[in-house]
C-alpha cells in the first residue's frame, strides 16, 4: 500500500484556484516582461538605423545637386531651316561684240524688256566698210563666173567645130582613097601616065594628114572645156567664199544692235552715249545685266545628315524679315546628288513662282523643309554638352545617381536644343548645365526638371 493510501482522506488539501485581483497582476507582469524583452532588442536596432540616416543625411550634404532632364527622340518629320540668298532663274551679263561708239542707248536700270528689244546701238564704221568691200567682192566673183561660164560656152562651141572639121576632113580623105585607088588601077593598066598616079597617092596621104590634124584640134577643144568647166567651178568657190565673208560682217554689223536676250529688267547700265566699246568679255565691261525674275531661285547648303531626307519636287517654305507675315512657297527644283567635301553638305536648289514681284533678287531668304526622317534623332538642351578636349560628350545619371560620361556626336543646333545623332537611345536622364569637375562614376543628388523646363 502507497503512502497516499495510508494518509486519512480527511487530511488531503486540493490546490486554491487563484482569484480575479491575481489573475490581472500576473497578466501585467508578463506584459511587464514582454514589454522589456522587447524594449532591449528594438531599440538598439532603431538606434543603428538612426545613426545609418544621420550619416545618409550627412553624406548627401555634401554631394553636389545636379540639374537633370530626359532625353527625348524626335518624330517621324523634322522641320530643317536654313538660309539662302534669292537669285533670279536667269541672269546675263551683256557684252558687246564689235568694236565701236555707243550711238544710242535706250534702256535703263529698272527698265523690264522683252526678248529682241533694242537695248542700245553702237556705231562701228570700220565693220560697216568692210562689209560694203565684202559684197563688191562677191559682185567681182559673180562677174568672173560669167566671164568662166562664157568661156565654157566658147570651148564648147570650139569643140563643135572641131568635130565638123574632123567630119570634113575624114570625108576628103575617104574621096582621096577612092580617087586614089582607080587611078591606081588605070596606072598599072597603061592607060594613065605613072605621074598622075603619083598626084592622086599624094593627095589621098595629104587627105589622111589633115584627119589626123582634126581629130588632134577636136581633143585640144574638148580639153579647153575642161579647163572652163574647172575655171566655173573655182569661180563658184569664190563666191561662196565672199558670201561667208559678207555673212559674218553681217552679223558683225548685227551685234551694233544690243538686244535683251529674254523678257526680264535691266539690273545694271554701264554705259552712255558716246563711250568707246571693245568686243567680247576679256575687256571686264559688260554693256547691261539683264535678270528674269518671274521665277526666282535659291540654292542652299543642307547638311549631309538631311541629304538623304530631301527629293526634288518637295515642298519648301520661304520667309522674309521684309515681308513679315508672309510665306512663300516653292518646290526643290534639284540637287547636286553629290555631297561637298568640305562643307559636309548637299548644293540644293529650291525655285519660288514670284509673278507677284513681291521677292527682289539678291534677298536674303530662310527656307524651312519638313522632312520625314529616314531614321529618328535625339534631343537634349544645348547646355546639356560639354565639350572639351575628351570630345563632346554628355552627363548621364543612371538609376544609382552615379556620373556617366558619354561621347556623342552633335547634329543640328535648334537654339535651346541640340539633336545628338548617335551616343543617346533617347531614355537617358543627362545633367543640365553640368559642373565641370563632374568625373565618371561620382554620385549626385537628382534634382528632376519640370517639363515646362525641357521644353
Amino acid at each position: 500500500m502507497s503512502s497516499v493510501d495510508q494518509v486519512p482522506a480527511s487530511r488531503i488539501r486540493m490546490p486554491k484556484r487563484p482569484t480575479g485581483a491575481r489573475r490581472v497582476a500576473l497578466w501585467i507582469a508578463a506584459l511587464l516582461a514582454l514589454v522589456a524583452l522587447l524594449a532591449v532588442g528594438i531599440i538598439p536596432r532603431l538606434q543603428r538605423h538612426a545613426r545609418a540616416a544621420d550619416t545618409a543625411d550627412a553624406a548627401s550634404v555634401n554631394l553636389p545637386n545636379v540639374l537633370v532632364v530626359k532625353a527625348k527622340l524626335t518624330s517621324g518629320s523634322a522641320d530643317l531651316e536654313l538660309p539662302g540668298n534669292i537669285q533670279a532663274i536667269n541672269l546675263a551679263s551683256i557684252y558687246a561684240r564689235t568694236n565701236g561708239y555707243v550711238q544710242e542707248r535706250l534702256v535703263d536700270i529698272g527698265t523690264r524688256v522683252k526678248a529682241g528689244q533694242l537695248l542700245a546701238v553702237i556705231a562701228s564704221p570700220e565693220v560697216d566698210q568692210e562689209l560694203a568691200q565684202g559684197r563688191a567682192a562677191v559682185e567681182q566673183a559673180r562677174a568672173a563666173l560669167e566671164q568662166a561660164n562664157a568661156n565654157l560656152a566658147q570651148a564648147q562651141a570650139q569643140v563643135n567645130q572641131a568635130k565638123a572639121n574632123v567630119g570634113q576632113a575624114q570625108a576628103n580623105e575617104e574621096i582621096a582613097a577612092t580617087t586614089n585607088e582607080r587611078w591606081t588601077r588605070l596606072v598599072d593598066k597603061g592607060v594613065l601616065p605613072k605621074q598622075q598616079g603619083d598626084e592622086r597617092r599624094t593627095t589621098f596621104n595629104a587627105r589622111q594628114a589633115e584627119t589626123r590634124a582634126a581629130i588632134a584640134a577636136e581633143a585640144t577643144a574638148e580639153a579647153n572645156v575642161g579647163s572652163r568647166t574647172a575655171d566655173i567651178s573655182a569661180a563658184r568657190a569664190a563666191i561662196d567664199a565672199q558670201l561667208a565673208n559678207v555673212r559674218r560682217l553681217e552679223q558683225m554689223q548685227s551685234f551694233e544692235r544690243v538686244v535683251a536676250p529674254f523678257d526680264g529688267v535691266v539690273t545694271e547700265r554701264r554705259i552712255e552715249k558716246g563711250d568707246l566699246i571693245s568686243a567680247g568679255s576679256g575687256s571686264d565691261r559688260n554693256l547691261f545685266s539683264v535678270a528674269q525674275s518671274k521665277t526666282l531661285r535659291i540654292q542652299i547648303s543642307v547638311p549631309q545628315n538631311y541629304a538623304v531626307d530631301l527629293q526634288p519636287g518637295q515642298d519648301a517654305e520661304v520667309t522674309l524679315r521684309e515681308r513679315s507675315g508672309e510665306v512663300f512657297h516653292g518646290k526643290i527644283a534639284r540637287t547636286a546628288e553629290s555631297i561637298t567635301t568640305a562643307t559636309r553638305t548637299l548644293l540644293t536648289e529650291v525655285q519660288v513662282d514670284n509673278s507677284s514681284g513681291r521677292l527682289l533678287p539678291g534677298m536674303y531668304a530662310e527656307v524651312k523643309f519638313t522632312l520625314r526622317r529616314s531614321h529618328p534623332v535625339v534631343l537634349i538642351p544645348g547646355s546639356a554638352l560639354v565639350a572639351n578636349a575628351q570630345g563632346t560628350r554628355v552627363a548621364q545619371v543612371g538609376p544609382d545617381r552615379r556620373v556617366h560620361l558619354v561621347t556623342v556626336q552633335a547634329g543640328r543646333d535648334l537654339g535651346t536644343q541640340v539633336e545628338v545623332l548617335s551616343g543617346l537611345s533617347g531614355s537617358e536622364d543627362v545633367i543640365n548645365n553640368p559642373p565641370d569637375n563632374l568625373t565618371e562614376g561620382q554620385q549626385v543628388n537628382v534634382i528632376q526638371a519640370s517639363q515646362e523646363g525641357q521644353r
